[in-house]
């Protein structure tokens, strides 16, 4: 992109927040916006102090009318401070301070990486990556339900708004991963301001609170954060919320949290394995009255740890005579609904009877799914079910966002290799959407009709994005929305034509040469040979 251009969009988005350019109380330098909630707005910020070290400044969306509320901010600030200092697992509040126009801050350490609602969004959990993160999250909360000391007094401290959003994994190259939890104290500063009726002053994730946050007693305890956690466990574990709704109104969600049984994970997806005392734990989390729910954290630990031990004791595998750890179980899984679904299908009415493939998007009561549907030869078909197979995503972003989507099939001796591709242009509805879906989902279907027998689906298989490509193509659709095309999509599908030949020649050849593929197996080379590629 031109600078001039480059610097046309800065101007924009400067003129667009108040507060990017400013320096807050002669030291801290706002660059950029990272992020946005329902409390406030993150910036990425320098501190001039300290020789413009990296700093993340969240402003809160009211104002300090009086003193009590400047006085309560203060409290509620140093506790998180405090809380950041004991537990490496809770972010480090730095400092805060008021605006010009009396609008409160704080100055946390700067994070690198993602959330966790992110991270759900486009990577599958495996068991062992689960339990932790979980045990991060509960280390953190322990420190703050055990309490900090405040004029020779131990406070304990519950969260209050434990979400998704929440949970930071800072991802440090030098480090292994730690979890974060962010915003201790301002829940209960924003909703104990005075003067409010209880929905006006309602502070929380009405998807993850609990019943007794939401009918507003003022002595939660560390239960009520333990009834959040539960909800983010469930939905760590198997995508998706324990209560699906239509409404997002107060009154529903309470509905939902005070009366509504939450469903068993085999309700929801019967295809995900999860061990029985971590279902247990989950759902014990989710009781309704605090007695029935975990005491503390340390239960709750003991518990984690215990499935941690069980699944270390797993046997080793044995496979040509090298021991292989056992697979990372998906809890997440690539066919959470039935294949019977697409098995019942028939070939559209308006499409040729002819060796071609196109997407479609199959809406079934368990979500959307992405789907390819290809007509092929029956004895070829037969040839590929089972088989190893490649899936790789061709762009030329800076010129166009347009995306060839590239399914490679092979049978076993390579003495049959078939391409199917199709061209997703993210400036179409149809193509963007596709994108969406399969970025979000991480899986598709490919429905194989036969030539010969073209009325109904043949047969079934199920493609896995790794994360990186799922990152791909949401990447793609960012960046989609801040570009202008500078070609034709005519012009970008012969660019990416040429591309695509390139890469059918490259693998055509490398298939048909010697390899040592045995070492690592068929489908460890495959993937061995794409990345090589890319």
């Amino acid at each position: 992109m031109p600078p001039n251009k480059v610097q046309n969009m800065d101007r924009q988005k400067a003129e667009l927040d108040i507060y990017i350019g400013k320096l807050l109380n002669n030291r801290y330098l706002i660059k950029d916006l990272i992020g946005k909630g329902g409390m406030g707005r993150v910036y990425l910020a320098e501190d001039v102090a300290k020789g413009g070290l990296r700093v993340a400044v969240k402003i809160l969306l009211l104002n300090l009318i009086n003193q009590h509320m400047s006085q309560r901010f203060g409290r509620e600030i140093f506790i998180g401070a405090q809380l950041g200092r004991k537990s490496k697992n809770i972010v480090r509040v730095l400092s805060y301070g008021v605006t010009e126009e009396k609008v409160p801050f704080y100055v946390m350490e700067y994070l690198e990486g993602k959330n966790l609602k992110q991270i759900l969004r486009i990577q599958p959990l495996t068991i062992s990556k689960f339990l932790d993160i979980c045990q991060q999250i509960c280390l953190g909360l322990q420190c703050a339900h055990q309490g900090i000391s405040l004029k020779g007094e131990i406070y304990p401290v519950v969260h209050r708004d434990i979400k998704p959003e929440n949970i930071f994994i800072n991802d440090n190259a030098k480090k292994s991963e730690v979890v974060k939890i962010l915003d201790f104290g301002i829940a209960k500063f924003l909703t104990e301001r005075s003067g409010m009726t209880l929905t006006d002053s309602f502070i929380g994730s009405l998807p993850y609170s609990s019943p007794e946050h939401m009918e507003g007693r003022k002595l939660l305890d560390v239960r009520s954060d333990i009834y959040s956690l539960g909800v983010l466990m469930f939905e760590m574990l198997i995508g998706k919320h324990p209560f699906q709704l239509t409404s997002n109104s107060f009154g529903s969600w309470y509905q939902a949290h005070r009366f509504q049984v939450p469903p068993t994970f085999a309700e929801v997806n019967p295809l995900v394995k999860i061990p029985q005392e971590l279902q247990k734990l989950v759902i014990n989390c989710l009781a309704k009255e605090v007695r029935d729910r975990p005491q503390n954290m340390g239960q709750i630990l003991e518990i984690l740890a215990h499935i941690n031990e069980q699944l270390d004791d797993e046997p080793l595998i044995s496979n040509s005579n090298e021991c292989l750890l056992p697979s990372p179980v998906q809890l997440v899984p690539v066919t959470t609904f039935s294949e019977k679904e697409c098995l019942q299908k028939t070939w559209p009415k308006n499409k040729p009877v002819a060796t071609i493939g196109f997407p479609h998007l199959l809406h079934t009561p368990q979500g959307t799914i992405p789907t390819f549907w290809a007509m092929l030869p029956k004895a070829e078909i037969a040839k590929f079910l089972d088989k190893t197979h490649s899936t790789e995503f061709l762009t030329k972003m800076d010129l166009y966002p347009m995306v060839l989507w590239v399914t490679v099939l092979y049978d076993d001796q390579f003495s049959l290799t078939r391409w199917l591709s199709y061209f997703l242009d993210i400036k179409d509805n149809k193509g963007q959407k596709v994108t969406h879906t399969l970025a979000e989902i991480g899986y598709y279907h490919i429905l194989f009709f036969a030539l010969e027998e073209p009325t109904t689906c043949h047969q079934v298989m199920t493609f896995s994005l790794t994360a990186s490509q799922r990152q791909q193509l949401a990447d793609c659709l960012d960046v989609s929305q801040k570009t202008t095309e500078l070609i034709l999509p005519t012009q970008a599908k012969t660019i990416l034509k040429i591309e695509y030949e390139k890469l059918k020649l490259e693998v055509n050849q490398r298939l048909t040469t010697p390899h040592k593929k045995e070492a690592i197996g068929l489908k460890g080379w495959i993937t061995k040979l794409f990345d090589n590629l890319f």
